[in-house]
């Protein structure tokens, strides 16, 4: 999975400059929930906030400020309001809020310093001012390091705010304003590893075929195998590889509710690690690779050494959605990665609130779709009120945007 932080670093180091446009809010059916990012320069765009129309007219206006150099105020940042039936054809008919932000070469000590907490999968904010004061270089926080500002560093409100959403630990965006009527607003980016640990033991065909699918997927990835030379010479950013001798010691590492996947080039090693980790008790899922004649072996075997029913019924074996047919590597890993989903638990839109400050915190993207029609959301932004937006009304639907559109939606990038 391409974290963002560090895709806009490799283009800004290879470019010179982009325009990271972020999802700030949605209202109704949108295609894309708040948090989804896309990074865009002069010769390529990563990422996606939801294609067609919308993602077509974002690349637009990205690329207009990369010529211009700063917005219509002299800042390099603008958030525009979008209705997606009445300015875009749209069918999804909600309402989306774009933040566009540009970024150049000046820009990156504060990457470096959000990538590096971004590699340690840890929660951190990023914390700026809109509008003439954005060319000031963001905040880049920890929940520690708020927590030891004084007020006076970036201002009550937004200390307040950013402490909230450290404090959730799970990502989100908010954008608020100070009490001074004539001060910009703060954006509030907090950004959170993957909700989801899975624990990948084993290296062969179809161990690499599952780590390369769920490189592209918002899970964070351990990946084991005792023999070095198996792994590929790069991973994605979201997996980490470990050699071990005895791959039953990483059991006992996993975080709470971990999904433990098993599938070593060895049986006895296989049957080891299951019983290491119905042994450890806490997980979220245990899935063993085999048929269902290597079940039932196994759960005999399991009940000889006294482990009761309803242990072994925790082991599911075979893996992946019931139905699909085909031991293709490949088959069984996309197989695999839909069954995970499924199970993943999605990360709802939330209000934080302590004292005088209310965050409407909008969930990570983690599953695209009619998350307007599946939870409450409401903006973040206060309409009207010291805002540099615009309402993106214009021209759409004609048949030669539609088709531009419809190419740049099909060659899009995951990016989060």
């Amino acid at each position: 999975m391409l974290r963002w932080v560090s895709a806009l670093s490799e283009v800004i180091r290879r470019d010179k400059a982009a325009v990271l446009v972020t999802v700030i809010v949605t209202r109704g059916s949108a295609p894309r929930a708040s948090g989804a990012r896309m990074v865009v320069s002069e010769r390529a765009s990563l990422g996606s906030i939801g294609g067609g129309q919308l993602e077509f007219r974002a690349q637009g206006i990205a690329r207009a400020m990369l010529q211009n150099g700063a917005d219509d105020d002299g800042s390099g940042t603008r958030i525009m309001r979008f209705p997606l039936g009445a300015s875009l054809g749209q069918c999804c008919g909600g309402v989306v809020e774009l933040g566009f932000e540009r970024v150049g070469t000046d820009d990156l000590a504060w990457l470096d310093q959000a990538g590096a907490l971004d590699r340690e999968g840890g929660t951190w904010a990023r914390i700026r001012r809109l509008g003439v004061f954005s060319s000031q270089p963001p905040t880049i926080l920890t929940a520690t390091a708020a927590a030891s500002l004084s007020p006076a560093a970036l201002g009550e409100v937004a200390q307040e705010a950013a402490r909230l959403l450290l404090a959730e630990a799970e990502g989100g965006l908010s954008v608020v304003a100070d009490d001074t009527p004539a001060s910009a607003p703060w954006l509030i980016d907090v950004t959170a590893p993957p909700a989801l640990t899975v624990v990948l033991f084993g290296a062969g065909h179809v161990g690499c075929a599952i780590a390369e699918v769920f490189g592209r997927l918002p899970f964070r990835v351990i990946w084991v195998d005792g023999r070095d030379a198996c792994f590929p010479d790069t991973v994605a950013s979201n997996i980490e590889t470990r050699v071990s001798d005895d791959p039953t010691d990483e059991v006992k590492l996993a975080p709470n509710n971990a999904f433990f996947l098993v599938m070593t080039h060895s049986h006895a090693l296989d049957f080891d690690l299951i019983r290491a980790i119905l042994d450890r008790g806490e997980f979220g899922y245990l899935g063993l690779i085999g048929s269902t004649s290597k079940r039932k072996s196994f759960a005999a075997r399991l009940r000889a050494r006294g482990y009761p029913d309803a242990d072994i019924a925790r082991v599911h074996c075979p893996i992946g959605v019931p139905g699909v047919v085909g031991k293709e590597p490949e088959v069984i890993a996309v197989s695999v990665a839909a069954s995970l989903l499924r199970m993943r638990e999605p990360r709802a839109t939330r209000t934080v609130a302590t004292g005088r400050i209310e965050c409407a915190v909008s969930g990570s993207d983690d599953r695209p779709g009619n998350d307007g029609e599946r939870r409450r959301e409401r903006s973040s932004v206060r309409e009207g009120e010291r805002m540099p937006a615009a309402d993106a009304a214009g021209q759409g639907g004609d048949e030669e945007g539609r088709m531009q559109a419809e190419r740049a939606d099909s060659t899009a990038k995951g990016l989060v």
